[in-house]
């Protein structure tokens, strides 16, 4: 990370979350509102810092996207904004503010394609920018065919997993081998501390196994045999059932889904793509964004859909069959819409692996990333040699006011204790990737300056 070293021999301060919690002396009542790409995640980190720290931090649900949270910042509407895109000059406050990164993702190229019954779509970036730009209106294009030989095609024929709260992610490493990441919620991980998860391809014994510990993301290295197939389990329940798969993809046409508010989430998605094609434009409307613009999107009349907010997208995408959007993946691996046939795409790096968005595989990505001076993030997406990164990610801020305050001192301590507390123990079980190394002791930094006149 270049410019990180430089900022954090002069900023970067150790913070303990009680120490943090500890110096508000009353209760406040703060409320933020804007991008929807980490909603899963706050709803959760809003009312565990409510139970500890006795105050008060609501987010609106759904945020209104990331146009919105900039906006309300802005009018002071808001005593935090929330956003996943940076600021423009005619965005920014009048105040003193700053970026707050304080958590990761990976963006799903999410879809339901129930005829091909379970088997995971591997796509190159190409191709992707032509599904997206309407140059694709097929399944059974034969740039989606090419890609998907790259590599032996497996189907998971379980929609439903017997293990509440439990699901897989399934990506082939080789012609002969896969990492297989077993997600479990909150919930689901609480139970299932120290039980076992296990993969099986048709013996009592299984092949390979780990126990469960503190981590929501389990990846566990598995040598496939396309003759076999393989019984993912937690606690003897089966989690999902992959065979060697034979591919017919079907002469139906491709329904595009995007965010049709002012979306950080649809940012974040078109910069890779504007990294390999340059008639993309990188905005927060995808209705500019798309080469050729509205009239682009308009003269795909019914087959391109726009939904406001993740939540609508990932929705509609679990309910339409055909469908294909890009969603944070936390709203893929949701049980009732992963129920109706919705899965995140493998999508094929700069250094030509096709990976699963997993909390590794996005942490992998960020570690070549760059910061500027105000806390913002940007992306290097040209790791020729980074066969690890999943390379479609988000970095969330919370944009917060350096003036000092009673409401500021409690958005600088919601913040902290984001990163040094709940992040850690509870991203990846949510469907993030916590921040670390030189992009946390930055991050941790900018949050002190909330709050500190």
């Amino acid at each position: 990370m270049r410019n990180f070293r430089k900022l954090v021999a002069v900023t970067a301060v150790a913070v303990s979350a009680s120490m943090a919690l500890g110096t508000i002396a009353s209760a406040e009542s703060i409320n933020g509102s804007g991008a929807t790409f980490p909603q899963t995640f706050l709803a959760s980190a809003t009312t565990a810092y409510n139970a500890a720290s006795g105050h008060t931090v609501s987010y609106a649900n759904p945020g209104g996207g990331s146009s919105k949270g900039k906006a309300d910042f802005k009018n002071g509407l808001t005593d935090f904004g929330g956003t996943d895109s940076s600021v423009t000059s005619s965005q920014a406050a009048s105040f003193g503010w700053t970026y707050v990164p304080y958590i990761a993702g990976g963006i799903s190229v999410a879809y339901r394609l129930d005829e091909i019954k379970g088997t995971t779509l591997q796509l190159k970036m190409a191709t992707v920018a032509k599904i997206f730009s309407g140059k694709i209106t097929k399944w059974n294009d034969p740039l989606i065919l090419a890609d998907m030989d790259d590599n032996p095609l497996w189907a998971n024929s379980k929609k439903k997993s017997d293990a509440k709260g439990a699901s897989v992610l399934w990506q082939n490493v080789s012609a002969t081998s896969a990492t297989v990441t077993v997600t479990l919620t909150p919930a689901a991980l609480k139970s299932a501390k120290g039980k076992k998860i296990e993969i099986f391809n048709g013996g009592k014994k299984s092949v390979v196994s780990a126990t469960v510990a503190k981590k929501g993301q389990i990846a566990l290295a598995l040598t496939t045999d396309v003759t076999k197939k393989y019984s993912i389990k937690l606690d003897g329940k089966e989690v999902a059932s992959f065979a060697k798969s034979t591919l017919a993809l079907p002469d139906k046409s491709i329904i595009v889904t995007y965010r049709s508010d002012g979306s950080g989430t649809t940012n974040n998605f078109i910069q890779p793509l504007k990294a390999i094609d340059s008639t993309w434009t990188v905005n927060d409307a995808f209705t500019t964004a798309i080469p050729g613009g509205q009239s682009s999107v308009t003269a795909m009349g019914a087959s391109f859909q726009g939904q406001s907010g993740s939540a609508a997208v990932s929705n509609y995408i679990a309910d339409t069959n055909g469908s294909i959007g890009y969603t944070e993946v936390s709203f893929v691996t949701d049980a009732t819409r992963a129920a109706k046939g919705m899965v995140s795409a493998l999508v094929q790096n700069a250094a030509g692996k096709y990976t699963a968005p997993t909390a590794a595989a996005v942490s992998s990505m960020l570690s070549a990333s760059d910061i500027d001076a105000k806390g913002f993030v940007t992306f290097n997406f040209k790791q020729t040699t980074n066969a690890t990164a999943y390379p479609i990610v988000a970095v969330t801020y919370l944009l917060g006011k350096t003036s000092v305050s009673a409401k500021n001192s409690v958005v600088s301590d919601f913040a902290q204790w984001m990163l040094t507390t709940f992040a850690p123990a509870s991203a990846e079980s949510l469907g993030y990737a916590a921040l670390s190394g030189s992009l946390y002791s930055v991050a941790l930094n900018k949050a002190k300056t909330v709050n500190a006149g």
